[in-house]
């Protein structure tokens, strides 16, 4: 078995592979990769900018600007957060949604075609490895 840090090297560099092989897959849409995150972030309801920022691993005024652009295509909505009338909370609107279930459809369809490619054995592999692979995304910092 390999040692952690060799396996931990190797999965950041595959999973930067697949995250740019995704992204290629809704380069034709009206949203960037980044932004179709941001919209899946709002899925379970508003989101302030900062939590929505930390999560993405981004500073405030970046997510500012994403935030922005996505206002600007009708994708999201500002408003008063419900617990501090001071903070600004973001939004999904019906667009949003659309363009989420389009940009995720895409993605579905670009990976369903690659693992298409693949032995049924690798394909074994990889459903395999998914209980694992939630297991690493399921942490967050602090736990």
């Amino acid at each position: 078995m390999r040692q952690h840090p060799d396996l931990a090297h190797e999965l950041a560099s595959t999973l930067r592979e697949l995250v740019l092989l995704t992204r290629q897959a809704t380069a034709h849409q009206q949203v960037s990769g980044q932004q179709l995150g941001v919209l899946g972030s709002l899925v379970g309801g508003p989101r302030r900018m900062t939590a929505l920022a930390h999560e993405h691993g981004v500073r405030t005024p970046t997510m500012t600007a994403h935030v922005s652009r996505l206002e600007a295509l009708g994708a999201v909505e500002r408003g008063p957060d419900a617990e501090d009338a001071r903070a600004v909370a973001v939004a999904l609107t019906d667009h949003g949604r659309e363009l989420l279930r389009e940009g995720r459809a895409a993605r579905a369809a670009f990976l369903g075609a690659r693992l298409g490619e693949l032995s049924d054995a690798e394909r074994a592999a990889v459903e395999a490895a998914l209980p694992a692979l939630r297991k690493i995304a399921a942490r967050r910092d602090g736990e």
